[in-house]
């Protein structure tokens, strides 16, 4: 789903599709025919009358403000808990109620479709939106607390609330429908999801959430699928018998209509650390509102603050503009905490003797492999050249990340796709990596692609393994650092598959905020030495590339890509914090077939 381009649809296409199916399908129960209740809601934008009959399994009447329907419902309970779902007549509305039947405590989510954002304005309002855009197939919510006053029963002593009791956990759910996922909850106003058992899954993707807790058994959680196919999923979750009962509602990627009801069960992968204050549990004020409009939520849209450029206007604007290694410049990755220089390569020449084999058992090198040839010049310049070519001169930057490797970078000057390369070399070992990357991938013209070649390193009396090589790696899968780049920037990533991570921004209480995710790739150099490198696809295009020392909890490398400001290569780095493991590994097959 991470790739594929959704239709916005249209409003009559939306309003046509959800006429013809107003009933949720799958399981359902009989435990409110016959019941009556006024559904007491608190909040700025709640309904003054919300009175609900349920006239029998599958029809209730209800009266919102003085108007009355009859509509079609379905209902699917455990435990205490009832969720019942139902639109309202002539219109795309809905209204989804999670009821505490114990303590009358009820959570009611009010639905519609449509939202008109702004395109190619900055995440910090300088820069005015391009263009607006229309998005008819996304659902809008606002929720609301409250109680059932089922005559006279009066308002309970506590009501459901936001939480952060949830913030950090890992889960991996089995559908009674057969789909099945991991999902990652990093922050306060997002999650992420893997799906698992799909041709297109492995990949993780961001979704905007809620959290609401009913009590320690008993949470809500809910995901919206914003930037992707707009539909909703809500789930009632039980943390006593880690099961869980849910909806969902919205458009698939083919445009059909799902609207469904369905049970799950759920296996706890993890919990990573959270580290706002210990005695805040996210219960006073919804996390990261923006205004008090209704259906107001913070939903970080990378794809439209950035919106794609053509090949040719990404290589224009790299013409116009190159910042290459503007250490003191602007760089979206800045860092105050990078790991420092090393002038070690000063004086040296050496070769990087790629292998060049693609399938061989024993990955060794043979004469007609790739081979660079360097002479650092200096801390900052170093020529080089490819297999006898021509000699150039570039500037670079080289870090030490781990005892006697080096990772250096540097651009390739007259290419024709503004190429770079960066290079890990052992010393100790022999053994390197090359990574060659340039504007332009498998399904994007501007964001950055990259490639991967194994070899060896030859300098003075060094000799290199015969087969042995850095290689790619699922080490890290699972892990979960926080990484703190300066005074004014730090996330949370989560290694959440072989192939793709996620990144979250830190909100002011240190609560995980705007969350996105990207394919990715792990090499292992050494047991001390992992580079990590992703392209911030659908977003701003960008390559992260780093070697990760897990014993030091630090990391260093390089930030590259273009913009319409212009290319740039600079650094970035930052001090980490190990905050846990999820046991996810046993879910992805060695094969890489997830």
């Amino acid at each position: 789903m991470f790739f594929t381009k959704f239709n916005p649809m249209t409003a009559e296409e939306v309003n046509a599709k959800v006429e013809a199916g107003r009933k949720a399908a799958g399981e359902s129960c009989s435990c409110l025919a016959g019941k009556s209740f006024k559904a007491m809601l608190e909040g700025e934008h709640a309904p003054e009358q919300l009175d609900y009959k349920f006239l029998d399994p599958d029809t209730l009447e209800f009266t919102e403000n003085g108007e009355t329907f009859t509509a079609p419902y379905t209902a699917v309970s455990y435990g205490k808990i009832v969720l019942f779902t139902h639109l309202v007549p002539g219109t795309s509305r809905g209204w989804h109620v999670v009821l505490d039947m114990i303590t009358c405590a009820i959570t009611a989510f009010e639905t519609w479709f449509g939202i008109t954002v702004p395109v190619g304005m900055d995440l910090f309002g300088k820069r005015p939106p391009e263009y607006y855009r229309d998005i008819p197939r996304e659902i809008q919510r606002e929720y609301y607390f409250g109680w059932a006053d089922l005559g006279g029963s009066g308002k309970p002593a506590k009501l459901h609330t936001n939480t952060n009791r949830l913030e950090g956990r890992g889960l991996h759910w089995d559908f009674s429908t057969g789909y099945e996922i991991l999902t990652f909850f990093p922050g306060l106003c997002s999650s992420t999801v893997v799906e698992l058992g799909r041709q297109m899954g492995g990949i993780t993707m961001a979704n905007v959430s809620d959290y609401i807790r009913i009590d320690d058994e008993y949470y809500v959680f809910t995901r919206w699928e914003v930037e992707f196919g707009g539909k909703m999923w809500l789930e009632v979750l039980n943390f006593y018998d880690n099961r869980a009962i849910g909806m969902e509602f919205g458009f698939n990627e083919d445009d059909s209509l799902v609207y469904s009801t369905h049970t799950a069960k759920l296996e706890i992968t993890g919990d990573a650390a959270h580290l706002e204050n210990i005695y805040d549990l996210g219960d006073k004020k919804r996390p990261m509102a923006r205004s008090n409009a209704k259906g107001s939520r913070y939903a970080y849209r990378p794809m439209d603050i950035d919106p794609p450029m053509s090949r040719e206007e990404a290589l224009r604007h790299a013409a116009e503009s190159q910042r290459i290694f503007e250490v003191d410049g602007p760089n979206i990755m800045a860092s105050k905490n990078n790991l420092p220089f090393s002038d070690f390569l000063v004086g040296k020449r050496f070769r990087i003797r790629l292998d060049n084999e693609k399938h061989a058992v024993a990955p060794w090198t043979g004469k007609g492999g790739t081979v660079f040839e360097y002479d650092v010049l200096t801390d900052r310049k170093l020529r080089w050249r490819e297999s006898r070519g021509e000699w150039q001169e570039e500037k670079y930057i080289c870090y030490e990340p781990a005892r006697d490797i080096y990772f250096f970078s540097h651009m390739i000057t007259g290419d024709p796709d503004y190429a770079n390369l960066t290079q890990a070399i052992d010393f100790s070992t022999g053994l390197a990596t090359t990574i060659r990357a340039q504007i332009g991938n498998w399904h994007s013209e501007w964001e950055i692609g990259s490639q991967v070649k194994f070899g060896v390193l030859e300098y003075g009396d060094i000799v290199p393994p015969f087969a042995h090589r850095h290689h790619f790696t699922d080490d890290l899968v699972g892990k979960c650092y926080s990484w703190t780049y300066s005074e004014k920037m730090s996330s949370i990533h989560v290694y959440s598959s072989p192939a793709s991570s996620s990144w979250t921004i830190f909100s002011d209480d240190n609560s995980g905020g705007a969350t996105w995710s990207s394919p990715c790739y792990y090499i292992k150099l050494r047991e001390d030495a992992y580079i990590f490198e992703w392209v911030e696809e659908n977003c701003n295009g960008m390559q992260g590339l780093v070697v990760i020392n897990p014993r030091i909890l630090h990391d260093g490398g390089f930030f590259f890509g273009v913009s319409r400001s212009g290319l740039s290569l600079n650094i970035t780095g930052a001090f980490g914090r190990d905050l846990g493991t999820f046991n996810i590994k046993k879910y992805f097959n060695p094969t890489g077939i997830f």
